[in-house]
């Protein structure tokens, strides 16, 4: 489905527009369990800096697939898959291929 109006607006609030479930997710994605699983997180890295909180991390790129101590790790569905190890619940690197 096509955003319309619905993509602007959930981007002027500061939230991205989820097209496939009609959806806009907002930075209290984490907190609330529902950041989602996104086609192509890689797409996002370059938004993402060291010792932002995984908060930051899970909003730009959706839940992660799997979880393996500090690596946090997403299985792309249209591209390479993206590492990101997170620390205290810090960013501390981020492995991502475009």
């Amino acid at each position: 489905m096509h955003p319309g109006i619905y993509g602007p607006l959930c981007e002027s609030v500061g939230g991205k527009w989820g097209s496939n479930g009609n959806t806009c997710v907002t930075r209290l994605c984490f907190k609330n369990g529902t950041c989602g699983y996104w086609a192509h997180p890689a797409a996002r890295c370059d938004r993402l800096r060291t010792d932002d909180p995984i908060s930051e991390v899970y909003f730009q790129l959706g839940q992660p697939d799997q979880v393996e101590g500090s690596e946090h790790i997403w299985r792309e569905r249209k591209g390479p898959q993206v590492v990101a190890v997170i620390e205290d619940g810090r960013l501390a690197s981020l492995a991502c291929a475009k």
